[in-house]
C-alpha cells in the first residue's frame, strides 16, 4: 500500500508539473498572440516629448537663420561701403589732377598775358 501511494504521489507530480508547463506555454503563447499596442497614455506622453523637444529646437533655428541672414546683409553693406570710399579716393584723385591742371594754365595763361604786355610795350610803330 505504501508503494502504491508512493506511485501516486510520484505520478501526482509529474502531472502536476506538467500542468503547470503547459499553463506556462499557454500563458507564453498568449502573450505571443497579444498584439504590441501602445496605450493611449504611451501615445499622449510621446507627442508631449515630441511637442516639447519642437517647443525648444525651433526657435534655436529661426534664431540662427536670422543671424545668418543678417550677417548676410551685413557683408554685401560692407562691400559696397568699401566699393564707396575706393570710388571716393579716385574722385578725390581725380579732383586734385583738375585742381592741378587749373593752377597750371592759370599761370601760363597769367604769363602768357604779361608776356603779351611787355612785348607790346617794347614794340615801335
Amino acid at each position: 500500500m505504501q508503494e502504491t501511494e508512493e506511485l501516486e504521489v510520484q505520478n501526482s507530480e509529474p502531472l502536476d508539473l506538467k500542468s503547470d508547463k503547459e499553463l506556462l506555454l499557454e500563458e507564453y503563447e498568449k502573450q505571443q498572440k497579444r498584439a504590441n499596442n501602445i496605450t493611449f497614455r504611451e501615445l499622449l506622453k510621446i507627442y508631449l516629448i515630441i511637442l516639447i523637444a519642437l517647443l525648444i529646437i525651433l526657435p534655436k533655428i529661426y534664431i540662427s537663420n536670422q543671424i545668418y541672414y543678417i550677417s548676410k546683409d551685413l557683408n554685401s553693406l560692407y562691400h559696397e561701403f568699401t566699393a564707396l570710399q575706393e570710388e571716393k579716393a579716385a574722385l578725390l584723385r581725380e579732383l586734385e589732377k583738375l585742381r592741378y591742371k587749373i593752377n597750371v594754365t592759370d599761370e601760363m595763361q597769367e604769363t602768357n598775358i604779361e608776356d603779351d604786355d611787355s612785348f607790346d610795350e617794347n614794340q615801335s610803330y
